[in-house]
């Protein structure tokens, strides 16, 4: 009977008398593709395992695709989420205050470095959220849209993310940190990887040497919020050839973004980190 009873309430919290049902739907629908990033799911198995009717079910993913929410693949009947609800929730994740207040900052620096800059948000799956970029100033460089989602462990951002943790919270990173291949010069070796973060702080930035795609640096720093945790991942990229030369002065510029954008959000970054010349 408590069981029963257990199971009335979890129902009418979901379908209760002040929700609309529909929405509520939705929402199950694209809490379900989410856990299904890479595969996606067919109409059958999403009606089937949320109870939901084929044709309010279809009416729903429809409505999706129009809004730019999900992509629906013709071969496979398969739905899958795309980059327009990140984008759309963007400001949910990052605060439109400290977007608002960051954003000057970094067209700025990818004014006066002369490469494409991107903010990124770490999600707590491990990956990369983009929630601002700059326009295109070489049509060369892997650019993503807003909204895009880098995996976990991408180069410049996993290091940048991790280099500055406390040794213990570092640690724990390492230990979850799941290589994948993306190049030829992915880091593979978690003592690898450790080095690397190792020189990140020496350095005084976190660098990829065409890790994730090959024949482009990319330098990176994090963003602190003001109870010293990452907020978001400052990066500059640009293809190896023309940014070899400018990559001490790239770094420099980085530094003081980073602490510009420190001082207007309160950021308070740990000890050791890199201060602006």
């Amino acid at each position: 009977m408590v069981v029963q009873d257990q199971d009335r309430v979890k129902r009418e919290m979901v379908t209760g008398p002040n929700l609309v049902p529909a929405v509520t739907k939705a929402i199950s629908i694209v809490r379900y593709l989410n856990d299904r990033p890479s595969g996606g799911a067919a109409l059958p198995e999403i009606a089937a395992a949320l109870d939901i009717a084929r044709s309010h079910g279809h009416t729903i993913l429809r409505t999706l695709v129009a809004h730019g929410w999900a992509h629906y693949e013709p071969s496979s009947r398969r739905y899958r989420l795309s980059s327009g609800i990140a984008a759309d929730s963007a400001s949910a994740l990052a605060s439109r205050t400290h977007l608002a207040a960051t954003r000057p900052h970094v067209d700025a620096l990818a004014a006066a470095s002369g490469f494409p800059c991107t903010l990124c948000e770490p999600i707590a799956d491990g990956s990369f959220l983009i929630v601002h970029t700059t326009g295109e100033m070489d049509s060369f460089v892997f650019r993503a849209p807003v909204g895009y989602r880098f995996p976990p462990g991408t180069a410049a951002l996993f290091k940048a993310r991790t280099a500055w943790l406390p040794g213990a919270d570092e640690r724990e990173a390492l230990a979850r940190w799941m290589p994948q291949r993306h190049s030829s010069f992915s880091i593979l070796e978690p003592s690898v990887m450790a080095e690397e973060l190792a020189m990140s702080r020496r350095r005084g930035y976190a660098r990829s040497g065409g890790e994730y795609v090959e024949g482009f640096t990319t330098l990176a720093l994090p963003i602190f919020s003001r109870d010293g945790q990452v907020l978001l991942v400052l990066t500059v990229a640009g293809r190896d050839q023309p940014i070899a030369p400018h990559e001490p002065q790239i770094a420099r510029l980085l530094a003081r973004t980073v602490g510009a954008i420190h001082r207007e959000l309160d950021g308070r970054p740990p000890v050791g980190f890199p201060a602006p010349d």
